[in-house]
């Protein structure tokens, strides 16, 4: 990774000159560049030519009282290059990176919400989490920010039909949610469709928005592991690994390897049980109600060994700050083998029933498109990028946990369409199974935790897990901020380019394909 390093810093400041950056480093290994803001966009473009794959994977904002900084974390070469500008106060505003990275859209204007930050030429500033009611002058992520009990209701949307381009077509507008059926959670999708063509998609976010990061300020870090956990119960693992890893990286602690191994198998359980419930529901979405009913039955025998596990088959609170709770004793691992067995079994099934079936091909297959491009320019990250052509896993990059020794194995795809985003999924469940085997076999002798000194002193870490949906992303400034980018958050910026131009009876498939959630999405 040093190599990686030097080759970044080498380009970034023979284009830009030493004299108008300063080169920082963040915790574990990675590079930051302190630049005026005036230069953001050239330092950004340099960035780019690195790789063809480079792309945001969060922007950061913070509150130092006298002036806010910004910090644009890029993602290269298996890395993280962080952009660091600051900007007053008063009337903050700095210019959009949008017309370089058009997956910044959701990331600028949640920093706008949040903190009234302008950006300078985005092609739509409306407010993206916060509702049209709340005060205009109130940014909730400013220190000095006092929350207001009013009434905060979204403002109505008319679902009337109305032209919407010059030639005089009329489009219907269909407003799915935040209340719908299909919905398990609130959020609203704005379609305009023409005839059976969805001619444009609107996501609107931030109905089940709960402040975890505002919250995280005022509770210690113990407490902050059982909050962050309850972002998502289906991966509330992975929340607590990436909360975890930055407070041990800024203790500078070393999990003990049988605590990392025992990890590894509750991440990769849960993985198994999320790619399961992605496709059960992708055959509900579609009404083929029997793979739905299949698969619920065949998740019992994951959720099963999680509960044998953790003691808890959901919010597995099994993670602590230096290691994990709980041990798994020799009287378990029959028990965990056996379900494992059955488990491929129904696994090496799911892949057979994507490869033959006709209902999935003729509804998966061709199916919201996304172009390896595309997924670049939209910022994409897990199965999403994975199944249009691009290499990118954290536990790839940047290997956590045990992942550098049971056997992780890198799964792609280039079809980029539905179809695509499953069949990766049904892969993973193979390899997820594969290291979870191989990690109760080998597991290390000795503790499970370490101690840890109570108080954390100041500093900062980035950290990132290859969750179910993709890359987590933590940016942790001790003690003051906590930065969480879920993996559907930015996932839900393909979603207009997979559906618009598609039937309306393809959009659901589609949709449900990138595997959303709302939960993590809103936080």
């Amino acid at each position: 990774m040093s190599d990686v390093n030097d080759r970044i810093r080498s380009i970034v400041t023979s284009n830009l000159g030493e004299d108008n950056i300063v080169v920082e480093s963040l915790k574990p290994n990675t590079l930051a560049f302190r630049v005026n803001p005036k230069q953001l966009g050239k330092t950004i473009e340099t960035i780019l030519t690195i790789d063809d794959a480079t792309t945001l994977s969060a922007i950061s904002g913070i509150d130092l009282d006298d002036r806010f900084e910004i910090l644009y974390h890029l993602r290269t070469l298996g890395t993280i290059a962080t952009i660091r500008c600051e900007i007053p106060s008063k009337s903050p505003k700095i210019q959009s990176i949008t017309n370089l990275i058009p997956g910044a859209n959701f990331h600028e204007r949640e920093n706008a919400d949040f903190f009234g930050i302008k950006f300078v030429g985005h092609p739509n500033p409306e407010r993206l989490v916060i509702p049209e009611a709340w005060p205009r002058n109130i940014f909730p992520l400013r220190k000095n920010a006092e929350i207001p009990s009013t009434d905060t209701r979204f403002s109505e949307v008319s679902a009337e039909p109305e032209v919407t381009n010059n030639s005089g077509v009329v489009t219907t507008k269909i407003v799915i949610g935040p209340q719908h059926p299909a919905l398990l959670e609130p959020e609203r999708f704005l379609i305009d469709v023409d005839g059976e063509t969805v001619a444009r998609v609107t996501p609107r976010i931030g109905y089940a928005h709960r402040g975890v990061e505002k919250a995280t300020e005022s509770r210690d870090y113990p407490k902050d592991v059982y909050l962050v956990e309850r972002i998502c119960g289906i991966c509330n693992s992975c929340h607590s690994t990436t909360f975890c890893q930055a407070v041990e990286t800024i203790l500078d602690t070393e999990v003990p390897a049988r605590g990392k191994y025992l990890r590894t198998i509750v991440l990769e359980l849960n993985r198994i049980q999320s790619h399961l419930l992605l496709i059960g529901h992708t055959g509900h979405e579609i009404g083929y109600d029997t793979l739905f009913q299949y698969i619920w039955r065949d998740r019992e025998t994951v959720m099963d060994l999680i509960e044998l596990i953790t003691g808890n088959r959901v919010i597995t609170s099994f993670l602590t700050i230096g290691g994990v709770r709980r041990d798994i004793t020799e009287n378990k691992i029959p028990r965990i083998n056996d379900g494992l067995s059955k488990l491929r079994e129904r696994a090496l099934f799911y892949q057979r029933l994507l490869d033959e079936d006709l209902t999935l091909k003729m509804r998966l297959k061709g199916v919201g498109v996304l172009r390896r491009e595309d997924a670049v320019a939209l910022a994409a990250v897990g199965p999403v990028a994975r199944a249009s052509g691009i290499k990118t896993d954290v536990r790839l990059e940047a290997p956590y946990a045990a992942y550098d020794e049971v056997g992780y194995k890198l799964i792609y795809r280039n079809e980029g369409d539905s179809w695509a985003r499953l069949r990766v999924r049904a892969d993973e469940l193979v390899n997820s199974i594969d290291m979870v085997e191989y990690a109760v076999s080998s597991l290390p002798e000795g503790d499970i935790r370490v101690r840890v000194p109570r108080r954390v002193p100041e500093g900062e870490a980035i950290n990132r897990v290859e969750a179910h949906r993709g890359e987590l992303f933590y940016y942790f400034k001790s003690p003051e901020r906590v930065k969480i980018r879920t993996p559907t958050f930015t996932n839900f910026q393909s979603v207009p380019k997979i559906t618009e131009g598609e039937n309306i009876a393809d959009f659901p498939a589609a949709f449900s394909s990138i595997d959303p959630c709302f939960s993590c999405t809103d936080r």
